[in-house]
């Protein structure tokens, strides 16, 4: 099976990546395109996006990513709303399948996905000094700020809003259900956020990627910039997929880092992947323009 990936799209930054994704996806010619999250928190803009996105590949599937969940404290729908009843359906009307309920089948293989989130266990443990757990809580360090925070409101049935440890928990519990669903399938998994260390980038790997004229603190942001790694996702997530047979490849997003690692698995060798588009800042601070970043960012994935 041939499997496209690409995530993170922020079509309100630059509009114009959608029809490049398209184009690129096409010439792949995958079997499936896998949106791992991120394309906008506007209804119409994802429904255009998605339906846009769904004529590049015979089969499109989605999972709503932390960007795709933001609201406002206005009375209006709540993140956890969109993410079980406004984007599935934003999806469907687009023609793709929205992920987080139960495995879909395409060809003989299962997909099983959950926007995942964040339990502060991929935070850098060099920084417990410095930064306690409350910290993370409230996401704020120094000039750091974490805008889940203001923009993420997911209430349990009675109305009480989860912390991130209760969205994560219920999330790494909805993904285990789903995979104890799907039986001996070959199976891959798909997350917004990461499942594992492996696919997190740190602040010397994230100016070791950049030109040598702007390696500097002053220039990529002021440290301490791994404290934002503690809301990149949850060791969980790697955890539960791995720990199943028949599980082949691990998909996530969220990170704006293009990452690759091969992992252990309970049945052998997984392929972990994460390939983001981003924003225009981080791909025009690496020399790059928007084609070349596409070019670049829709992965395709032989799954054997």
């Amino acid at each position: 099976m041939r499997i496209a990936l690409t995530s993170d799209l922020h079509v309100e930054h630059h509009p114009e990546v959608i029809p490049l994704v398209a184009e690129r996806v096409a010439a792949l010619r995958p079997d499936v395109l896998v949106v791992a999250g991120d394309l906008t928190a506007n209804d119409e803009r994802l429904e255009a996006a998605l339906a846009a996105l769904a004529r590049s590949a015979p089969r499109t599937l989605f999972v709503a990513g932390n960007h795709d969940l933001w609201c406002h404290r206005d009375g209006g729908p709540t993140s956890r709303t969109r993410y079980e009843e406004i984007v599935p359906r934003r999806a469907r009307a687009a023609g793709v399948t929205a992920l987080g309920r139960e495995p879909v089948a395409v060809d003989g293989v299962a997909f099983v996905g959950v926007t995942g989130w964040y339990d502060y266990s991929l935070r850098e443990p060099d920084l417990d000094a410095q930064f306690t757990l409350d910290d993370y809580r409230r996401g704020r360090a120094g000039v750091l700020r974490w805008n889940d925070k203001l923009f993420v409101h997911w209430p349990d049935d009675e109305g009480r809003l989860l912390s991130d440890e209760e969205i994560c928990a219920a999330q790494v519990a909805a993904l285990e259900a789903q995979l104890a669903d799907e039986g001996a399938r070959p199976t891959v998994v798909v997350t917004h956020h990461l499942g594992h260390r492996a696919l997190v980038t740190n602040f010397a790997q994230l100016i070791a990627g950049l030109p040598a004229e702007v390696r500097t603190r002053r220039e990529v942001g002021e440290p301490p910039w791994d404290f934002l790694n503690g809301f990149m996702g949850s060791a969980r997530l790697g955890e539960v997929a791995l720990a199943r047979p028949s599980v082949k490849a691990l998909l996530a997003g969220h990170t704006h880092f293009r990452k690759s690692a091969v992992l252990d698995g309970a049945g052998g060798p997984v392929r972990a992947e994460v390939s983001p588009v981003g924003c225009p800042r981080e791909y025009k601070r690496q020399g790059r323009d928007l084609p070349a970043r596409v070019a670049e960012r829709v992965t395709l994935i032989e799954l054997a």
